[in-house]
Parts: structure tokens; sequence; C-alpha cells
């Protein structure tokens, strides 16, 4: 019960942050290369595309994100040698031609964050693998965690895009830490390396248990 509370307030909290994102950029590029079921929310993607603008004005390096709910009809339909394939390697096959659609036009250095949610798929894409930060480490230490633990949870539009900016906010400070430079609009980072995020929501956690604790005891005394 308390991880769960605490993997809800961690993602609320998320969330919530990316309203300080400043979306009125001029001249700025689009980083959200597939959003076409809004399963980003809008302030998710005004956040994205304001810390890889300011990414690549000081690094050259390009940070995108794709969020879809079904791989495009029009992607399976160029797989002409999927005929003889069990379905799980077909899927697969649609999976790996769509990445390679998203990537095979983007300059070079670059990453890429994918969420495909009917297949509860999600990778990282990098030009030059673990060269400009850990791609390992973001997907397992800062997405994966954040992933339904019941079979029964629904993929929200609010939690797909927590778990796209917690893997997306991280991998940004890898990389400007390889450049040497800092990012103003990344969410804080404390003393500590973790975000403040992550150590607000202990201190909520503890309000709550305590509130839990002492509505018991109340209930109890009465």
């Amino acid at each position: 019960m308390l991880l769960l509370l605490g993997r809800l307030i961690c993602i609320s909290l998320l969330v919530a942050l990316t309203l300080g994102a400043d979306e009125n950029i001029k001249d700025s590029h689009n980083y959200v290369l597939d959003n076409s079921d809004l399963l980003l929310i809008p302030k998710s993607v005004g956040f994205i595309d304001t810390l890889s603008n300011e990414l690549f004005s000081k690094t050259g390096f390009s940070l995108y994100v794709a969020v879809v709910d079904k791989i495009p009809e029009d992607i399976k339909d160029r797989v002409i040698d999927g005929d003889n394939l069990a379905e799980q390697d077909l899927q697969k096959l649609y999976r790996n031609r769509y990445k390679k659609v998203l990537t095979q036009n983007l300059p070079q250095p670059y990453a890429l964050l994918v969420f495909m949610r009917e297949d509860k798929k999600m990778d990282i894409l990098s030009s030059a693998p673990k060269e400009y930060f850990d791609e390992d480490k973001v997907y397992y230490e800062y997405m994966v965690p954040l992933l339904p633990k019941e079979k029964d949870e629904v993929l929200t539009p609010q939690l797909i895009s927590a778990i796209m900016l917690n893997g997306y906010s991280e991998a940004a400070d890898m990389i400007a830490a390889h450049f040497g430079v800092k990012l103003e609009n990344n969410m804080p980072v404390d003393e500590s390396g973790g975000r403040e995020f992550v150590r607000f929501s202990m201190y909520a956690m503890m309000l709550i248990m305590f509130g839990i604790i002492g509505a018991i005891y109340l209930m109890r005394k009465k």
C-alpha cells in the first residue's frame, strides 16, 4: 500500500513540475516526434521541447521522445516479409520498423525515448550508445520502476507522461554532464543527487502514514 502511495505521489509531483516549463520558445524545434494519440499530456510536450532546445543549444545533442498507442498501419504495410512469422515475432518486426522510421533522418548525435502502449514496450535508442549517457541506467532505474505492477492497471496519459519525463529528464542531465554544462530548465536536483520531487514524496508518504495511524488511534479510542 505504501509503495503504491509513494509511486502515485511521485507521478503526481513529476507531472506537476512540468507546469513551470516555458512553452513560448521562438525558433524552437519539435523534439516530440510522435504524440498522435495524445498520450503525452500537453504540459509534458512543452517541457520536453523547452529542455531539448536548451540541451541542443548548449551541446549540439538532440534528445527526442515518441509515444504511440499502436504501431501505425502504414508502418505495418511496409513489412513484406512477415507472412511466415509467429505473431510475437511479427509484432517485434513492426516495432523495429517503426523505430527505424523514427530515427532514419535524425541528425547525430541523438537519443530517442520510445513508448508503445499497446505492446507495453519502451526503448531508448542512441546514435552512439554508452558514449553520452548510460541508457541502461535511465531505463532500469528511472523508467521501469514507474511501470504498473499490476497487469490490469491502466497506462493512462498521466502515468505514461510521468514514466517518459522521469527517464527523459535524467538522460538530459547525464548528457549535459558529459558536455560539462548545466540545464536551467530541467527539474531540480538536490546536493545528494536525488530529484527534489523524490525527497518531497518521501515526506508526503510519512505524513500520510502518520495520518492513517492517527486516524486508526482516534477510531479505536472512540
